[in-house]
Parts: C-alpha cells; sequence; structure tokens
C-alpha cells in the first residue's frame, strides 16, 4: 500500500510496464464528476477507456459487475492489461471481482476516495457484490497490484461519508487497544469535517495511517480469514444484516454507520456473554451516539433482521448465528454462537440507547 502526497508519481510507477492503450479506469459518478480529473491528465486515458457504473449500494448487483465485463470485453481488455477502480468500497470491491475474474484474471490497482475506502473496503482482497439482498454474498480473495491512498480525496467527500469511514477507525481501535481506542475518542471528528486547521488535518492524516496499519497487520497474518482476520467483523453480522434491511426498505443505510450501530448491540452482546466492562461499554455507546445518533427500528422487523443475519457468511449453518466478540478493548474472541433471543436483547439494548 502507498500512501502518497504525490499520486501523479504513484500513478506512473504503477502503470509503467502497462501499454498506455491497456490501461482502464473504472469510476461511479460520484468518482467521475469529482475525483476523475485529478488523476486524468497523469495517465491521458482516452474517454472510451472510462467506465462509469452508477453509484452507491444499490448497484452492487451482478448487472454491474456484467456491465464491466462487457465494457473490458468491448475494449479489447486482456489478461496483461490493468484496471483502475478509482472510487468507495462498493466500486473497489466490485472493480476487484470483475477484474478478477475477467479471462480468469487481469491486474487491477485499487484508488480508494472515501475514508471507508481508505481505512477498509479497498485494502486486504476482498472483492465481490450483494446478490439476492445479501450484503456481500459472491465474491473472492484476490489482492490488487496496488493500492494508492491519496488523502486529498476527502477533500470531495460530504460529512456523512467521513464520518462512514470513521466508524470503521472506531472498530480498528476497539479491536487493536485502549491506547487506539483512547487516540480516537480523543479526536475531534466534526472540527475536521467543519473548521479543518493544519493541526487537525495532520493529526487525522496519523490516525488514518494508523487505523490503515492495523487493518494490514491483521491481513497479512491471517490473508484468507480462517482466524485472525475475523476480528476485522466485529460489528458486521448486526450492521450488515442493518445494512440489508435499510436498502431493501428504500432507506440506505451507509455501511460506517451500520457498522457503529451494529457494534453497540454486539458490545452489548459481549457485556452479556463475556463480560466486557460496563464502564467502557457506556463510554463507547457515548461516544457512538455523539456522531452517529440513535437508529430506530420496529420489534416487528427481528426476525427479518435475524433471517438475514442467518444467511451471513461467517455462520458454519443456519441454524447459528456467529459472532466476534470482544472480552475487553483488544480481546477477542472467534466464534461466539448467539440465539435468536440474545440477539433480540442486543438490539433492544441498540434500539433503546
Amino acid at each position: 500500500m502507498i500512501i502518497t502526497s504525490d499520486i501523479d508519481l504513484a500513478l506512473r510507477e504503477q502503470t509503467a510496464l502497462v501499454a498506455q492503450d491497456q490501461v482502464f479506469i473504472l469510476v461511479d459518478t460520484n468518482t467521475r464528476q469529482h475525483c476523475l480529473p485529478i488523476i486524468e491528465q497523469t495517465l491521458a486515458i482516452p474517454d472510451e477507456h472510462i467506465c462509469c457504473i452508477p453509484a452507491g449500494e444499490a448497484h452492487k448487483t451482478l448487472q454491474t459487475i456484467e456491465q464491466i465485463w462487457q465494457f473490458l470485453i468491448e475494449q479489447g481488455a486482456t489478461r496483461k492489461s490493468l484496471l483502475i477502480n478509482l472510487g468507495g468500497g462498493v466500486l473497489t470491491d466490485m472493480g476487484g471481482f470483475a477484474a478478477a475474474t475477467y479471462m480468469r484474471g487481469m491486474p487491477f490497482l485499487n484508488i480508494p476516495t472515501t475514508l471507508l475506502g481508505m481505512v477498509d473496503a479497498a485494502a486486504g482482497g476482498k472483492t465481490g457484490f450483494d446478490y439476492h439482498g445479501l450484503k456481500n454474498q459472491i465474491g473472492l480473495f484476490r489482492m490488487p497490484q496496488e493500492t494508492i491512498i491519496h488523502t486529498a480525496f476527502l477533500q470531495t467527500l460530504d460529512p456523512h461519508q467521513i464520518l462512514s469511514g470513521f466508524g470503521e477507525m472506531i472498530k480498528h481501535a476497539l479491536i487493536s487497544s485502549p491506547l487506539e481506542l483512547a487516540a480516537i475518542s480523543a479526536f475531534d471528528i466534526e472540527q475536521f469535517i467543519n473548521r479543518p486547521s493544519g493541526e487537525y488535518i495532520e493529526e487525522a492524516h496519523e490516525l488514518i495511517s494508523r487505523s490503515i496499519d492495523i487493518k494490514n497487520y491483521i491481513v497479512e497474518s491471517d490473508p484468507e480469514e480462517t482466524g485472525m482476520r475475523q476480528t476485522l467483523n466485529f460489528g458486521h453480522t448486526i450492521g450488515h444484516a442493518l445494512e440489508a434491511y435499510a436498502l431493501q426498505h428504500g432507506e440506505p443505510l451507509l455501511h460506517g454507520y451500520a457498522v457503529v450501530y451494529g457494534m453497540i448491540a454486539e458490545l452489548y452482546l459481549s457485556h452479556l456473554k463475556l463480560g466486557f466492562p460496563e464502564r467502557d461499554l457506556q463510554q463507547v455507546i457515548h461516544l457512538m451516539k455523539q456522531y452517529y445518533g440513535k437508529y430506530t427500528c420496529p420489534c416487528k422487523s427481528y426476525d427479518e433482521l435475524i433471517t438475514i443475519m442467518q444467511h451471513d457468511k461467517k455462520n458454519t449453518s443456519q441454524q447459528e448465528i456467529t459472532f466476534t466478540l470482544l472480552r475487553t478493548v483488544g480481546n477477542y474472541r472467534l466464534g461466539c454462537v448467539c440465539t435468536p433471543e440474545e440477539v433480540k436483547e442486543a438490539l433492544d439494548a441498540l434500539f433503546n440507547c
């Protein structure tokens, strides 16, 4: 992974060995307008080599993957071509999958343009798309040729997108150490969003770099999620269910927000099942509510949420719902099975807190 303020140099280095007419760019309707101009002059890519897909989780589908494949076929891409994925986590997930499966695999380069993409989605080699309302149900592991982090792209984001990425940074801190959690808790993300001074920008970049380091260390230790990497799923079993539920009911929820709400519920499960300290539980809930507010869902929807969780890819059977939970901050336990009744209790705690 390259973290750079000179994206021109990084791009020239990464494309130096690829024929210019074999470089293709995947963008969405947002990044085409706000981010493509930043790299377009460096690469001098013709319009016909730019594939633009609709933005948003609602379009993270097989139909969009087929659109990318069709584009590559029509433009004569080969296994020696390079696909540059310029966008957030939805785009890098789909672009990575499309490239990894096109002609049994072509190289791809990730340039995440959202905070969520930088600290989470674009790193680690997970690719895929949603299927029949289930998050990331189809996918594979395939590492990009490289991931280029250029934090200037953060200036193109609205506050909700910044907070979405910050939610994953909170998760990285929770599974890492009390020291990391203290650093994240002390950072005034609203100040960074609304009135960023040089000092705040420097501090934010340091926190982003450390968050990326936490994820990279975990991924390199367990690239195919057979053990330690499952810690990155903290907050995601319930979070993904909330995200899928919201999308199905026409009220999309940003991924980072869903993970935050999922973490609140799963911290409650951690307290219930493993004795996660009450004081720490309340402190973290206060931090999350300060920025993300309250999320509500009617009790009559609990069974629907649990059905979604029972299809979570981390489960070993549909009769059990499996979680990564915390004994304390930085002290995790994998493979914790919770009953539907326990999950409903955690949902009550989330929606009533």
